[in-house]
C-alpha cells in the first residue's frame, strides 16, 4: 500500500524533531569534541558529522532513554576513524600557526582586583597546562575529558567508549600520571630557565 502525502512524515517536521532531542546535547558533545580535538574548526567538524550520520536514524533517537550518552560513544568513534585515518595518510598537515585576527582575546573574564603578578602567574599556569594538555595523546586526552571534566563514570565511559573497565582505569591511571609529569617537566624546565 503507498501512502498517501498526507500520511507521509514531512522532512521538515522530521528535522525540527531532530532539532528538537540534540540541540540540548550540542553543547556538550561540542566540549568534548574541542577536547578530543585541541582544534575548534576540528571539533566544529566532528559534530557536524556526527549529526549528519545521526539525522537518518531518527527513529532510534527516538526510542532511546538517554540521547547523550549514545551520541558520546557514536562521536568516539567517529573520532577514532578519522584519528586512524590521519596517521595512515601519507599527507600529513602542519597545525597553522594562530593568526591574530583582530578578535576578543577574553579581557573582559580577567579579575580586575588582582595584581599584574596574580594575572602573570595564571596566564603562565594556563599555558603550561594547555601546553602538558597538547602534549598527551588522544586516549589519554579523551579518557580525562569525559571522566575528570564532563564528570562520566568509570561504566558509563567504558560503555559510551566500548573499552573494558580494567583497561579504562588503567587507562585513566597512566593519563593523569602523564599529565602529572608533563607539568612537573614544564615547571623544571621553567625553573631552570630562570
Amino acid at each position: 500500500m503507498v501512502l498517501q502525502k498526507r500520511d507521509r512524515p514531512s522532512h521538515a517536521n522530521a528535522a525540527a524533531e531532530f532539532d528538537h532531542l540534540l540541540r540540548p546535547h550540542v553543547p556538550a558533545l561540542y566540549r568534548a569534541a574541542f577536547r578530543w580535538t585541541g582544534a575548534v574548526d576540528r571539533a566544529e567538524d566532528l559534530v557536524q558529522e556526527l549529526l549528519v550520520r545521526l539525522f537518518p536514524k531518527l527513529d532510534e533517537l527516538r526510542r532511546l532513554d538517554r540521547i547523550r550518552p549514545w551520541a558520546l560513544r557514536v562521536m568516539y568513534r567517529i573520532f577514532v576513524d578519522q584519528v586512524r585515518r590521519e596517521r595512515s595518510s601519507p599527507v600529513q598537515f602542519v597545525a597553522d600557526a594562530p593568526a591574530d585576527s583582530g578578535e576578543d582575546d577574553g579581557q573582559e573574564y580577567i579579575d580586575p582586583s588582582a595584581g599584574p603578578a596574580e594575572l602573570m602567574e595564571r596566564e603562565l599556569t594556563q599555558e603550561r597546562v594547555l601546553a602538558a594538555w597538547e602534549s598527551l595523546g588522544e586516549e589519554h586526552r579523551v579518557v580525562l575529558s569525559m571522566h575528570d571534566i564532563e564528570d562520566y563514570s568509570l561504566p558509563e565511559l567504558s560503555q559510551i567508549m566500548d573499552v573494558p573497565l580494567g583497561t579504562l582505569k588503567s587507562r585513566l591511571h597512566r593519563a593523569r600520571a602523564r599529565l602529572r609529569e608533563l607539568l612537573a617537566s614544564e615547571r623544571n624546565s621553567r625553573l631552570a630557565r630562570v
